[in-house]
């Protein structure tokens, strides 16, 4: 997640081109916050952003304009319940303000994400100081690390961001940085969420690399949205796009469509080598062949808060992606596959073995994921190879019940003593 921007509570001149620019610039949510905004006010506002944004919106007030205009999520105020919101909240992100570690607890599982407030002195609010001692935040994320979701508010800027990641905040919401001063231009505001953005590098854990991969394939008698319901169904969260010899339109088209299932069943989408739709689309990440974009280039492109797969098939091919500084590699082939094209030399249990024994010795730490014709009686044996995970596509699809035959695949990886 890129740093959220809250906008400022006044409406301002030009505002919605100055969101438009933030979104340009990649910002992937704009809270919108107007307390004193009539509705036909944010209505006007909402009207004039090009449709392609909705989806990065979240609602402070006039939570109706939800439905109308397709926006991404509500927030509340700290005093305010979701439950009492006469909405069908399946496909909106829900967050909320906390000013307390308490407040956080309460709420941090009934909600996609918190903001916990003012973690720093206030750039908007002259004379608002910080609430919070930096040991106190710390000690709160060591005792309670299973608190992922809490965003640090208030006075965050690009001198003390990466200080709030360290802290263990999963990330940063934006105010008075951004929109501070008179005569804001596009520019102005553009630069000042970039400088962010460059301080701004949460690390991506080994354990939010999924051991179960889905990768759709346009050989099956579904298409790939309706793979990919009936894969989440299973109770998988990691599916990845493949989508060949389509255009920019198309690909953006079901990518958007894809993520707002992902998003349902809060699973991962990852895109098939086109890194410069992943913004747009909404995706975690994206997965790149041998053939495809540089891990480097696309590192600079997307910022180091995304997940990037790269593609290997042997171990000088792991040694390079390692060195690319790739997030997880999907290694293969297992066995022949009619998946891809072009296959390389299928490399056996035995290759397995021997290039997880090569990184334990040269200190390669990464998830690697066994990929290309793997059975559900082959689970057991790859993964006491040391692998990470496997990735899966036209066993799946072509299986009678997709949905079924997902779940048999999950239960191997948790016990591997459950048969089908």
């Amino acid at each position: 997640m890129t740093p959220i921007v809250i906008t400022p509570p006044e409406i301002i001149q030009n505002e919605v081109h100055l969101w438009e620019a933030l979104f340009l610039a990649g910002l992937e949510r704009l809270h919108v916050r107007k307390p004193e905004a009539t509705l036909a006010e944010l209505k006007d506002m909402l009207t004039c952003l090009p449709i392609k944004y909705h989806s990065r919106l979240v609602l402070h007030q006039h939570f109706q304009l939800t439905d109308e205009f397709n926006l991404g999520g509500l927030h509340f105020k700290s005093t305010m319940q979701a439950a009492k919101i006469n909405l069908d909240c399946t496909n909106l992100s829900l967050s909320k303000s906390c000013h307390t570690p308490l407040e956080v607890l309460n709420n941090y599982q009934k909600h996609d994400y918190v903001f916990l407030s003012p973690i720093f002195d206030s750039i908007s609010k002259k004379g608002y100081p910080s609430a919070f001692y930096t040991n106190e935040i710390k000690s709160f994320f060591q005792d309670n690390p299973q608190v992922k979701n809490c965003i640090a508010l208030g006075g965050v800027s690009a001198i003390n961001t990466q200080e709030c990641l360290d802290l263990g905040f999963a990330g940063c919401a934006l105010l008075g940085t951004i929109w501070e001063g008179e005569n804001l231009s596009a520019e102005l505001i553009t630069n000042r969420f970039q400088n962010i953005q460059a301080n701004y590098k949460p690390a991506i854990e080994k354990t939010a690399i999924s051991s179960f991969q889905f990768i759709t394939n346009d050989f099956s008698e579904l298409d790939e949205l309706e793979q990919i319901k009936k894969v989440c169904e299973s109770g998988a969260k990691w599916v990845q796009v493949r989508l060949k010899n389509q255009s920019d339109e198309t690909i953006l088209k079901m990518g958007r469509e894809a993520a707002q299932i992902c998003s349902h069943y809060k699973a991962k989408l990852i895109i098939n080598d086109h890194v410069h739709l992943v913004k747009e689309i909404g995706a975690h990440g994206v997965h790149l062949g041998k053939a495809d974009m540089s891990p480097v280039k696309a590192r600079e492109l997307l910022g180091s808060n995304y997940i990037i797969g790269g593609t290997a098939n042997n171990m000088n091919d792991v040694r390079q992606l390692h060195k690319a500084g790739v997030n997880y590699i999907g290694l293969g082939p297992f066995r022949f596959t009619q998946t891809k094209k072009n296959l390389a030399p299928v490399l056996g249990l035995s290759g397995y073995k021997e290039i997880i024994q090569n990184c334990l010795n040269e200190a390669i730490d990464m998830p690697i994921v066994a990929i290309g014709g793997i059975k559900i009686d082959d689970v057991t044996s790859l993964m006491s190879t040391g692998i990470h995970g496997i990735a899966l596509s036209s066993s799946i699809t072509q299986a009678e019940d997709i949905t079924n035959t997902s779940k048999k695949y999950l239960k191997q990886l948790i016990n591997p003593l459950c048969k089908s």
